[in-house]
């Protein structure tokens, strides 16, 4: 942790010194356009894709924003209490709720897939458990974060330790998260349903394997992150500052990029709209599928 409290001597004004180093204004600046660039392009993109799930990954982005705008703020002083607390509360509460639309994305997909048969959990419970536990971390790691601004040494330690325990409980639920996603990969390779099989053109592989990217880029954050709180001061995960935007801000941005590039509301609004079509039309037969070029047609004897 890097923050140390200096009591005051003779009857001075105690101080914190909330950083080891002196914040890069540059870097700091760098990240807030990253995702403020694309916390917009996700802000557009729910519109046509019709993705309200990703709510909770753009308000994420807002604070991924803000946060690393209170970074660049904390090079005039690492000893002022107001950026550093910003960027302290903002940055950690930020990876929640962007694991958050992940969660959600998974049942999203499996239901457009109609292969709820393969989840190792009903779909409606796999989000709100998962999303359940990730307001457990998001109040967790808050409070632990927020109750550190008092500048009191002893409620500080006691905060670095609640954010500490969130960390390391978003690990555990984030690796029973990723064992679920693998098991309903794994099933619908295997036995692909009836749809899928109707809709060889959805590409469902790919978005999955996007969904483990992001998966692992939340992962690593969230190690890292988990091992520096509980560092000593004095180690290189807390005194150099090209860890946090190496295993931090450029892994959440990660995130934001891969599901920019592969939205899942892509997959989602086409097999949507072929369960519509479907739905209204019938199952395609072969003679309707080379009709409407899904198959090659048979040759002609």
């Amino acid at each position: 942790m890097d923050i140390v409290f200096h009591p005051g001597v003779n009857g001075s004004t105690p101080w914190v010194e909330f950083y080891p180093y002196t914040p890069s204004a540059t870097a700091g600046y760098a990240f807030m356009g990253l995702f403020g660039v694309a916390t917009v392009v996700h802000l557009v993109l729910t519109f046509p894709f019709r993705a309200a799930y990703f709510i909770p990954l753009i308000l994420g982005g807002v604070c991924e924003t803000f946060g690393y705008y209170g970074r660049a703020l904390s090079h005039q002083s690492r000893f002022k209490i107001g950026p550093w607390a910003q960027q302290e509360m903002l940055i950690l509460c930020a990876p929640p709720l962007v694991a958050a639309t992940v969660y959600m994305v998974l049942g999203r997909m499996i239901r457009s897939l109609q292969a709820e048969h393969h989840s190792s959990m009903p779909t409606k419970r796999l989000t709100w458990v998962f999303v359940l536990n990730d307001i457990i971390c998001f109040c967790t790691q808050l409070g632990g974060a927020g109750v550190q601004v008092t500048g009191d040494a002893h409620v500080m330690d006691i905060g670095k330790k609640v954010v500490l325990a969130g960390l390391i409980f978003s690990l555990v639920v984030f690796c029973f998260f990723i064992w679920i996603a693998v098991k309903f990969h794994q099933r619908l390779g295997r036995e692909p349903s009836s749809f899928v099989i109707q809709n060889p053109s959805l590409a469902w592989n790919r978005y999955m394997w996007v969904l483990y990217v992001a998966c692992a880029a939340l992962m690593i954050r969230n190690l890292v992150r988990t091992i520096q709180f509980g560092s000593p001061r004095t180690s290189v995960l807390n005194t150099s500052e090209a860890i946090i935007y190496i295993f931090d801000a450029f892994m959440m941005f990660v995130v934001f990029a891969v599901f920019i590039v592969y939205h899942p509301g892509r997959l989602i609004k086409k097999a949507r709209r072929r369960a519509d079509a479907e739905q209204f039309c019938g199952p395609l037969t072969s003679e309707s599928a080379v009709s409407l070029g899904r198959y090659p047609s048979a040759v002609s004897h």
